[in-house]
């Protein structure tokens, strides 16, 4: 929830506008109030598809099926206007917790409960089919919890069923950890049992806490989605049955609502003394916190102006290592708020060296425990155990009114007015290993610093989620939140943002592309000037860029070449169908060439005119990304590595594994060069590059990601499960292991003599490469996503807690005195 800004509507139709309550594919949704007081949520529309006209259209007969969606688990439509400069949609709003939310702050729900929520959310589910929609998005966030019953909300990217393609060209389509595998493969063509496996996999989440799906990117997630089963771990027995039955993979053996409903039945009913409200199904502290939404917040009595920002602290000297008496560590430190929340510039990072510790606090760390021992005003002790798996969500403030002193949202933001520049915001991170030494040579580039002085590390915290891996390029560290961020390193503050979601992203030559679906658009990687603008006849699931020309992978087999400097189409075809439509399968640029696969076919074409050059038959396996080097093309499928010649296709060697090959082909460069693939039960295997013949094999553990392996000069390091393993190149000797506490997310960053690996515990380790030995830990509030980035002497990592964290590579979030 954020405060009002300066660009956004203060009235939106007959409702006063109050705050923002997110933002999605298809514009920015706000909580406003009618004349009588009566609260709504509001999704209005991005410019530019108000002023497509077949947008209007669809939009209109969007608005209409909603309108005659009735029942009692789903939020009313109130009001809209298709035909208002900004078209809108207002919908009852409920001041409720999500599922989401309820399972994040109160755990997994009884089996009881779980049925009571998902009898009622087929209910809804009913009222939404019978108006010819199917919701397309039902996940956890899009279902309210209050005493009676759900609610399900958000038909934003509903569909009619008889209309297939309402809203298919203007919104991004499904969250991929709930859709269902044929919305995955062509959301174009689903039916109303799409939404029941999804229920299925809500009901998953609800009874587990986790979700039956789980990747470290989006890619990743629908990869798992069509191969491998759902991660049922957790699941009560007693739920076992219906889940199944909803998450069958052909849509006409799952349930309808009407059946699943009549299945929950005899449950709900046959206890005695069970009724209609949530104290009969819910747990106490799900009630006590619906009981906390639901009360609505107070309009916050006058304050007087805040007081001065107290000076910017001097720097701290780097942390010492642990000695045997507990140290003293500064506690937080927040720094005043101006005014309204305002922001006068740039959104300011939150600073992670130490500040001034207030009196009233202390915080030690408890060699025996490891535990921080915190001691309050009033001198009671209070213990935060390090490395926890999970950390509890920050309350959500209750919402405020525009004008309103009091900052919107969970956890502490910085707000800085020009005045605050550069005021330190403290944090709950947590340096767990000590005593580091330099981690070898300086980087190639030098590493970008403040004007003020020596760099610091900061983390910056988004309104919504984060997704994927950081892009480094320029000073600049880009980073997906619908939008595209560009954060300054040197500061951590945010140069710019695109005003436009951006679903598919890539940087070359100075120039920041991205798609937001239909449209392609490019900026300036310095300023974030737009430099043109483009719409495609289709849906972009893949962009590359290289040498001044962008390759589009479209979803159903269409491939767009386009010039990055004016956008200019310079060749398409419409032979590259497969079942896989994800980026990693996508069209790419390597080497001066185009390589796309469709038809069991891997086809090379001139990267600027599109003239065919050869074609490879590998059959239904999709190739992974081709590497070219040497004169030859080195591709892996199914369970076999081609090694092509680049300029004719002929087949120069095969490899053929046992079984399947997750991973794309990684060449080393020495003077014997080795061609390194690994498959999903854990072998990695060096090949002759020349030859194909295995020099050795190593067995590490079944893994499940396709990420490839990371060479290190005489390194070679694959993850499997929650272990990173490093082995000798030269003969496969396995030199060291180290292993995290949860399963380790994206490929390891080497530099400088360091890896550093994400992992499902929250946290991000750094480690020697020479030894596998713990330097550094950083703890974070949520799942690391997609892969650490190594560059200028800094490690950059974001996570589901929305935060962006930049890290000295060496240091962690120490503050040298001496780089």
């Amino acid at each position: 929830m954020d405060q009002l800004t300066a660009q956004d509507p203060r009235r939106i139709g007959p409702f006063e506008v109050l705050g923002r309550l997110g933002a999605g594919g298809m514009g920015l949704v706000y909580l406003a109030r009618s004349a009588s007081g009566r609260r709504v949520a509001i999704k209005t529309v991005r410019g530019e598809l108000a002023e497509d006209e077949l947008f209007r259209v669809r939009f209109a007969r969007e608005i209409a099926a909603a309108k005659t969606v009735g029942g009692f688990y789903t939020a009313a439509v109130v009001d809209a206007d298709a035909d208002a400069r900004v078209p809108w949609l207002a919908t009852a709003y409920v001041p409720a917790p999500s599922m989401e939310d309820l399972v994040e702050e109160c755990g997994p729900l009884p089996v009881d409960a779980v049925r009571w929520l998902v009898a009622g959310i087929a209910e809804a589910l009913q009222s939404i089919h019978a108006a010819g929609l199917v919701h397309r998005d039902l996940k956890p966030s899009n279902v309210l919890v209050v005493e009676d019953g759900p609610r399900v909300i958000d038909f934003g990217i509903a569909a009619g069923v008889s209309t297939s393609r309402l809203t298919m060209t203007n919104v991004a389509v499904g969250t991929p950890a709930y859709m269902s595998p044929e919305q995955a493969k062509d959301s174009r063509s689903v039916t109303g049992a799409s939404d029941v496996f999804s229920l299925g996999s809500l009901l998953v989440f609800c009874a587990t806490g986790h979700p039956p799906f789980r990747g470290g990117n989006p890619v990743e997630t629908v990869f798992k989605l069509l191969r491998e089963e759902p991660d049922l771990t957790g699941l009560p027995a007693e739920l076992a049955d219906l889940v199944q039955a909803c998450m069958r993979p052909a849509p006409e053996h799952r349930p309808t609502p009407a059946q699943i409903q009549a299945e929950l039945a005899p449950h709900l009913f046959s206890r005695d003394g069970a009724g209609e409200e949530g104290g009969d199904w819910l747990p106490p502290s799900a009630l006590e916190l619906i009981e906390r939404r639901r009360r609505p917040a107070a309009r916050p009595a006058p304050q007087p102006p805040a007081p001065p920002a107290p000076p910017t602290p001097a720097p701290e000297a780097p942390l010492p290592p642990v000695p045997s008496a507990p140290p003293v560590v500064p506690a937080p430190y927040l720094a005043n708020t101006p005014p309204n929340g305002a922001h006068a510039g740039p959104r300011a990072a939150e600073s992670l060296w130490g500040a001034p510790a207030q009196p009233s606090r202390a915080q030690t760390l408890d060699p025996r425990t490891g535990t921080h021992g915190t001691a309050g005003p009033d001198g009671e002790p209070v213990t935060a155990k390090l490395g926890a798996r999970r950390h509890r969500r920050d309350p959500v403030q209750e919402i405020q009114l525009s004008g309103g002193p009091v900052r919107i949202g969970p956890g502490p933001q910085a707000h800085t007015d020009a005045g605050q520049a550069g005021a330190p915001i403290g944090t709950d991170w947590v340096r767990r290993a000590s005593g580091a030494t330099d981690g070898g040579s300086a980087p190639a580039e030098p590493a970008p610093e403040p004007a003020g002085g020596r760099w610091r590390p900061w983390r910056f915290r988004m309104s919504n989620d984060v997704w994927g891996t950081p892009l480094v390029a320029g000073g600049i560290l880009f980073i997906s939140s619908f939008e595209v961020h560009a954060l300054d390193i040197a500061t951590g503050r945010r140069r710019y943002k695109t005003r436009d979601v951006a679903w598919a992203v890539a940087v070359d030559a100075g120039r920041l592309h991205a798609a937001d679906g239909p449209h392609l658009y490019t900026v300036d990687v310095a300023d974030g000037a737009e430099r043109w603008r483009s719409s495609l006849d289709g849906w972009v699931y893949s962009l590359d860029a290289a040498d001044g020309v962008l390759l589009c992978g479209l979803r159903g087999g269409g491939v767009q070449a386009r010039s990055s400097a004016n956008g200019a189409e310079l060749w398409r075809a419409e032979d590259a169908q497969q079942d896989y439509e994800n980026p990693q399968s996508g069209p790419a640029l390597v080497g001066g060439a185009a390589y796309y696969y469709g038809g069991g076919r891997l086809r090379c074409v001139d990267a600027r005119g599109g003239l065919p050059r050869w074609s490879f038959p590998v059959g239904e396996d999709v190739p992974s990304r081709p590497a070219v080097r040497g004169g030859q093309v080195l591709v892996t499928a199914g369970s076999a590595v081609y090694a092509l010649d680049a300029a004719g296709g002929a087949q120069r060697w095969r490899f053929d594994a046992p079984v399947v090959l997750f991973t794309p082909p990684v060449l080393d460069d020495g003077p014997s060069p080795a061609v390194y693939v690994a498959d999903y039960l854990g072998t990695l295997y060096a090949l002759d590059a020349a030859t194909g013949r295995v020099r050795w094999q190593a067995r590490t553990a079944s893994r499940q990601g396709a990420e490839p392996v990371v060479l290190a000069g005489r390194t070679a390091l694959i993850a499997s499960g929650d272990t990173l393993y490093a082995f000798d190149t030269a003969d496969g000797r396995e030199l060291w292991r180290y292993s995290a506490r949860g399963e380790v997310v994206g490929a390891p960053a080497v530099a400088d003599g360091l890896v550093h690996l994400g992992s499902r515990d929250h946290s991000l380790h750094t480690v020697d490469l020479a030894t596998g030995r713990l330097r550094w830990e950083l703890g974070t509030k949520g799942e690391l996503t997609g892969s650490p980035v190594a560059a200028l002497g800094r490690v950059f990592v974001s996570s589901k807690d929305r935060c962006v964290y930049a890290l000295d590579a060496v240091y962690g979030t120490a503050v040298p005195e001496q780089r």
